[in-house]
């Protein structure tokens, strides 16, 4: 089967030029921009490589400091435990969100519209079984790094504590580096598929997660390497966005940098470039035949519209119906 990388690109950036400049709407923009707010910032998605972060040189001993603070007095340690199981809480309740913001942000970029409250409630069982699954993965992920840092935590206390060179510590972070980095790729590679190729796939034939996982492993299978050659791909695509980000964010006195540090806002004025990482996974994977094309027909996810009722006689077409 032929495939293409250019081809996919070309289209995404089209399906953006007609969605977002021809014609030019705000409200549009606002709107796909609130989309796309609920399905990267929230779940700490596309923002987090434009996120700038100062570290001194007495950070772990302060916080190690702090820490010991904190175990040492127990009602200080009884608020942080409440601190953190909140923040925790908070956390989940993004990641649903975000996860429901996947599909109305993917149906606005589909369908060429700009939607909140509809897509919202008609993808709720949809976004529901991919937070299911989302969580449990996170889950693993964590369980598998405990895992892993477990021989190598005497390496890492010693400098924590101690911030002194020691070639037994250089070897342990290269064995710690050589068995976390497989699994790092691995764990990025799952999320790039899920994100571009799964929920399209759900979204197109209103599957659960794990049905449409096992509609794209059959294809990966056949197509190993064009899906992790695709995965390079958006790699060097990010790469060389974030180096034009940083560019403009330069050339703008750093205002370009705080504009897009600020939520909701950054989206807005990135969504070209969020809306065709969007439309980019869907426009590949379209093709490997109509069944993995998102934008050939109407979601299954869909229900079917409503036949008029009596006291309908505007003609207007009913809510979710395609024009």
């Amino acid at each position: 089967m032929d495939f293409s990388y250019v081809a996919p690109l070309q289209r995404a950036w089209q399906r953006v030029e007609r969605m977002l400049f021809h014609p030019f709407r705000i409200q549009t923009w606002l709107v796909l921009g609130f989309a796309a707010f609920l399905a990267e910032y929230l779940s700490g998605g596309a923002h987090t490589r434009y996120g700038f972060r100062g570290h001194g040189g007495e950070a772990p001993h302060a916080i190690g400091h702090w820490a010991r603070t904190m175990l040492e007095t127990p009602a200080l340690a009884l608020v942080a435990v409440a601190l953190g199981a909140l923040a925790l809480v908070c956390l989940i309740a993004l990641q649903w969100v975000s996860c429901r913001g996947k599909f109305v942000f993917l149906d606005g970029v589909v369908r060429g519209r700009a939607a909140i409250v509809e897509p919202w409630k008609r993808f709720g069982r949809l976004g529901d079984s991919l937070f299911a699954w989302t969580l449990l993965f996170w889950i693993t992920a964590v369980l598998a790094g405990l895992l892993v840092c477990l021989p190598f935590i005497a390496s890492l206390r010693s400098l924590w504590e101690e911030h002194e060179f020691h070639w037994g510590i250089l070897a342990s972070f290269a064995g710690l580096i050589a068995i976390a980095m497989p699994l790092i790729l691995v764990g990025a590679f799952t999320l790039l598929f899920l994100n571009h190729f799964v929920v399209p796939i759900m979204y197109r034939h209103g599957l659960t997660v794990t049905a449409a996982w096992a509609r794209f492993l059959v294809l990966l299978r056949e197509h190993l390497w064009s899906f992790i050659g695709y995965g390079v791909i958006v790699f060097m695509l990010w790469v060389a966005v974030t180096g034009l980000v940083l560019f403009a964010g330069l050339s703008t006195c750093c205002v370009g940098f705080v504009l897009l540090m600020l939520p909701y806002v950054g989206q807005v004025v990135l969504l070209p470039v969020l809306a065709g990482f969007r439309a980019l996974g869907p426009e590949f994977l379209a093709q490997y035949g109509p069944d993995y094309d998102a934008f050939a027909l109407q979601p299954a996810a869909v229900p079917p519209a409503p036949a008029p009722g009596p006291a309908d006689s505007s003609g207007a077409p009913p809510p979710g119906a395609v024009s």
